[in-house]
């Protein structure tokens, strides 16, 4: 246990609707301050005179950010209590906006993306939250609610940063997101306090913690460069620096009594698979998968792959996925409580495989193309809200953040940067005579990658074994039975 003294439990039992709603508003302030960007990246070049490569720092450093704090701000919460720490972030992100507001500079506006990428780690508080405020058979639904929220979230974000921007100007989006945040704070205020020690806590590994952000960062931003760059010499140089900052940490981790991540996890088989089975997915269906969705949509007739579609058109269709993928959500987490999160995730990578198969046969067929586009995002929903769910199943409610934020938020967005390293690379290879749009046989060797890693996934989800479903735990609030299991334990043990 990382505790020894158990805290007051919450104060008061908040209505399941009131806790819904506040989940899915500070995911989607979280999902609008990482998209509003991608919206604004012409005007901003416009507005600053710079070119692509410059102005995709203020994507890549939200990125950064986000990855390094994740499994940190997870470990953080599950120590010093998720409620504190969720409004922590919440405040250095609306801190994000005011200074891109106030001064803004193109480094303003990079100072503040830095700290906004905070929000990127929010929600593996939130599943932690989750277990202490929720029944456990409904711990799956509200999970799989935020995670379809945020596919929901980030269609409706990007829209209306556009609207924002075209009537507005640039700054109007940073109002938005800074007004979001403050108002998140509010609503993040209303859950009970979180169930955690009063008293002596471990000793805090502070090298841990900092080793982690750039081991991350180096790996994260050697491969995003390499898309752009190839493996130069620098690129490979920063990804080894990254990879030995890593084994350096694990090693560091391993051998502390106390240290900021408890590794030691990882001993049990099944979370080593579900951090495998993260890779992958991240690899194909959520890297590859997302790289050719617009490819697809928006290339020209005329070439091999492309349905000829306006930005605005692809959006639409974008927006019509993202809110079937939000209805179904709660399905897919209802049958996550019953039957175990497994099963969702299986049939969510199912799905996706067999959409973007699709992908290769109408690659100039609209209703057939946009329908496969339909079932891969239907898939992939399923998937987050998989994911996570898995993991909960496999961990103890004192270690739900932690292990939430290394394998579903850090992992996930470390071997998303490779995925799209590797179909960037796959799609450059073979290119039309004079052109840069891919040629057929480089678009099914991205497809065929795809579908190789997802149905690697697919087998290791099987494989899976699979534990008491959580509509099985009871009608408890398992974080709160820990505490009183704790409680009953060291009252029961005599004193000295």
């Amino acid at each position: 246990m990382t505790s020894s003294t158990p805290s007051v439990l919450p104060a008061r039992v908040r209505p399941y609707a009131l806790i819904v709603a506040i989940f899915i508003f500070i995911e989607v302030t979280g999902i609008f301050e990482q998209t509003m960007i991608y919206v604004a990246i012409p005007t901003l070049m416009g507005v600053f005179t710079l070119d692509a490569a410059s102005i995709s720092w203020a994507i890549t450093v939200f990125l950064l950010v986000g990855a390094g704090t994740a499994a940190i701000a997870g470990r953080l919460g599950d120590l010093y209590g998720r409620k504190k720490v969720l409004v922590v972030l919440l405040i250095i992100s609306a801190a994000g906006s005011i200074i891109s507001l106030v001064f803004g500079s193109y480094e303003a506006i990079l100072l503040g993306r830095a700290l906004q990428g905070t929000s990127a780690a929010l929600f593996p508080l939130l599943v932690g939250i989750a277990r202490e405020v929720v029944p456990a058979p409904r711990v799956p639904v509200l999970v799989s609610l935020t995670t379809g929220s945020a596919i929901i979230g980030g269609s409706l974000g990007a829209l209306a940063a556009g609207i924002l921007i075209e009537t507005s100007g640039w700054h109007s989006m940073f109002v938005a997101s800074g007004i979001l945040a403050v108002i998140a704070i509010g609503a993040a205020a209303l859950l009970p306090r979180s169930v955690v020690a009063a008293g002596e806590r471990p000793r805090l590994d502070i090298l841990g913690g900092v080793l982690l952000a750039p081991a991350v960062a180096a790996v994260l931003f050697g491969f995003t460069t390499a898309r752009g760059t190839g493996f130069t010499p620098f690129v490979i140089i920063l990804i080894a620096i990254g990879l030995v900052l890593f084994a350096f940490w694990i090693v560091l981790e391993l051998r502390l009594k106390n240290p900021m991540f408890n590794l030691r996890l990882f001993k049990q088989r099944q979370l080593v698979l579900a951090l495998i089975i993260t890779a992958l997915v991240g690899l194909g269906i959520f890297a590859a998968g997302g790289l050719i969705g617009p490819i697809l949509q928006q290339g020209a007739v005329t070439n091999p792959v492309g349905l000829g579609l306006t930005p605005t058109q692809a959006g639409l269709y974008g927006l019509i996925t993202g809110a079937v993928g939000f209805i179904l959500s709660p399905v897919g987490g209802r049958v996550a409580a019953k039957f175990g999160a497994k099963i969702t995730l299986g049939f969510g990578i199912s799905l996706a495989v067999i959409g973007f198969g699709g992908f290769a046969l109408f690659v100039h067929d609209l209703p057939l193309a946009i329908t496969a586009t339909v079932v891969s995002g239907v898939g992939t929903a399923l998937i987050l809200a998989g994911l996570p769910n898995l993991i909960v199943e496999l961990v103890l409610p004192q270690n739900t953040g932690e292990a939430i934020g290394i394998i579903y938020s850090t992992g996930r967005t470390i071997f998303q940067a490779i995925g799209t390293a590797v179909a960037g690379f796959i799609l450059a290879s073979s290119v039309v005579e004079g052109g840069t749009a891919p040629t057929l046989q480089a678009w099914y060797g991205v497809i065929a990658f795809i579908a190789i890693t997802g149905v690697l996934a697919l087998v290791l989800t099987i494989i899976v074994k699979k534990v008491k479903p959580m509509d099985q735990r009871g009608e408890v609030v398992e974080a709160v039975a820990e505490v009183q299991a704790e409680t009953a334990e060291e009252s029961a043990t005599p004193t000295r």
